[in-house]
């Protein structure tokens, strides 16, 4: 599935590793996805943690190495809520065949937070 031109300029400032792990994981991926986010600013990350949708002031969007990513409908009108598994099925196959390692939000045990993915050094 193609990136929206939204999608392409949140990517922008991300770290090249994950970038091609996006890339790559949209090129196989059947159903379309969107990035939310990507580099964020200071501001934008104390935004987020004041409205609990960051735990941390620290974040790995801060240098580029997270995103945000959604899966939505065919017609690319709605979130597909269901669809957060299988996206990151998608990713971590993605991240292996760019030779990238990745962490996933939907397995992190105090903060849930499937939208986001994150470079693992």
């Amino acid at each position: 599935m193609e990136l929206s031109k939204e999608s392409m300029e949140r990517l922008e400032g991300v770290d090249s590793r994950l970038k091609a792990v996006v890339l790559k994981c949209a090129e196989d991926c059947p159903f379309p996805f969107n990035v939310s986010e990507g580099l964020r600013t200071e501001e934008r990350q104390l935004e987020m943690y004041k409205l609990g949708k960051s735990k941390t002031l620290q974040s790995k969007h801060l240098d580029g190495l997270a995103v945000d990513l959604y899966p939505l409908t065919m017609d690319r009108k709605k979130v597909d809520w269901d669809g957060f598994g299988r996206l990151a099925d998608l990713m971590f196959k993605a991240a292996d065949a760019v030779g990238a390692r990745i962490v996933w939000g939907g397995n992190w045990k105090r903060f849930v937070d499937k939208p986001h993915f994150e470079l693992s050094f």
